[in-house]
């Protein structure tokens, strides 16, 4: 899907400033969204599923419009991201129409449940592309006939009728807009000639966890399809039976998983979402490593809700990079303790004068300290990483980036291969 939306999320009750200056829970999320990607920045947030986090826009990848937090929710805004991710360039203009007649009437900025409506009803206008003015747009219905007698004149004199005057009048009598030309759109002229759908109130605006960890596209032949409706590739979600992996094979036409490639659309943890791929036609290792991504697959199916949040947060900390180090990282969990409470030196700081000192002694000390460089030397001398899922370390106390890959894989041509 097409970005439109860079977002900056933020829990509690304090401002965005005061968030950010004390290092607390905090993520960024581009928008459209997955189900998961929403997921997951809960995740970063500490918030359960359904809860509602505080949120900015900071960059507009299209449509810029002053949206602001008051105006809705954050699955609101992902919802408008969708189907604006989805608009044609007659439908942008359109929208854009419709945003702006929207505005004459009203003061108040625009709901994003109605400007959710304003893009589900892009087909409720006329749109001409060339009448970027008013002389343009009187011209278009001289020629049209929307003038009377003007269709009939000869050449000489329709050239001498005010085009802009026409086109003014016309706008006015139909309430219709120009909208400008700008890198989203071509712009041109919008006239609304039935009412907007009402459609937020049919939609279904929470993230539900989906019925798998990857999907994936799976293609015949020696590279990815270009298109994603490509009719040489189907769609896999693992984990998946042996019964369903066969009939992948069988629609492709396919004898065995060396015939095909693929490349991940979606996972439970985004940060696999674009590790998962493959490119060895013809490989040996090709059928191997489909074993091992639906085992990987059952394995994170399989994780509590905690266990899956503490695998995020290893993955983020060792800056993982490739599918065989992920898949190796799942037997490495046990040697970890995972702290989701912690989110900044701060807190950590804090969390270790409560478990050392009695109340009073503790609110005694704290104004005293420098509470984000003891939270930071505390991190580093149980060899912890603060990712943004919390505080992660080894039992052992060795720092948790010094994990190494067992030294018999290797990645190779940027695909899961064994060595």
């Amino acid at each position: 899907m097409r970005r439109i939306f860079q977002v900056r999320l933020w829990a509690g009750e304090g401002s965005e400033r005061s968030i950010y200056e004390e290092g607390g829970r905090r993520a960024a999320i581009t928008l459209p969204a997955t189900s998961y990607e929403l997921l997951d920045a809960l995740d970063k947030l500490r918030l359960e599923a359904g809860a509602s986090p505080h949120w900015r826009i900071t960059t507009y990848h299209a449509f810029n419009d002053a949206i602001r937090e008051k105006q809705g929710s954050l699955y609101e805004l992902n919802a408008l991201a969708k189907k604006l991710s989805e608009l044609d360039d007659r439908q942008k203009v359109a929208y854009d129409g419709l945003r702006m007649m929207e505005r004459r009437t009203k003061d108040a900025p625009i709901a994003l449940s109605r400007l959710i409506d304003l893009a589900y009803s892009t087909d409720c206008c006329h749109v001409v592309d060339k009448a970027l003015d008013d002389a343009r747009l009187g011209q278009f219905c001289a020629e049209k006939g929307f003038v009377p007698g003007a269709k009939d004149l000869p050449d000489d004199m329709f050239a001498l009728l005010n085009f802009e005057k026409i086109g003014q009048e016309h706008r006015w009598q139909t309430g219709g807009v120009i909208v400008k030309r700008t890198t989203d759109h071509p712009g041109g002229y919008v006239e609304r000639y039935r009412e907007p759908m009402q459609v937020y109130q049919t939609l279904e605006l929470m993230p539900k966890e989906p019925d798998y960890v990857f999907r994936l596209r799976v293609a015949r032949g020696y590279y990815a399809p270009p298109a994603s409706d490509c009719k040489a590739s189907v769609q896999l979600k693992l984990p998946a039976t042996p019964e369903t992996l066969e009939a992948v094979l069988s629609d492709l036409k396919v004898n065995d998983w060396q015939e095909t490639v693929w490349f991940g659309l979606d996972c439970q943890i985004p940060l696999l979402t674009d590790m998962v791929y493959d490119i060895g036609v013809n490989d040996a290792f090709t059928e191997v490593w489909m074993d091992r991504l639906n085992s990987l697959a059952q394995q994170v199916a399989d994780m509590s809700p905690k266990t899956l949040t503490t695998y995020k947060a290893l993955l983020s900390a060792v800056d993982c990079k490739n599918m065989q180090d992920a898949a190796q990282l799942v037997d490495a969990l046990h040697d970890h303790t995972f702290s989701p409470e912690y989110g900044s030196p701060v807190e950590v700081a804090k969390g270790e004068l409560a478990a050392i000192l009695c109340d009073e002694e503790r609110e005694l000390l704290e104004p005293c300290l420098d509470l984000d460089q003891y939270g930071e030397a505390l991190i580093e001398d149980c060899g912890g990483v603060l990712t943004d899922y919390g505080l992660i370390k080894r039992e052992d106390r060795h720092p948790v980036q010094d994990w190494e890959p067992a030294q018999d894989s290797h990645v190779h041509g940027g695909g899961m291969t064994l060595g």
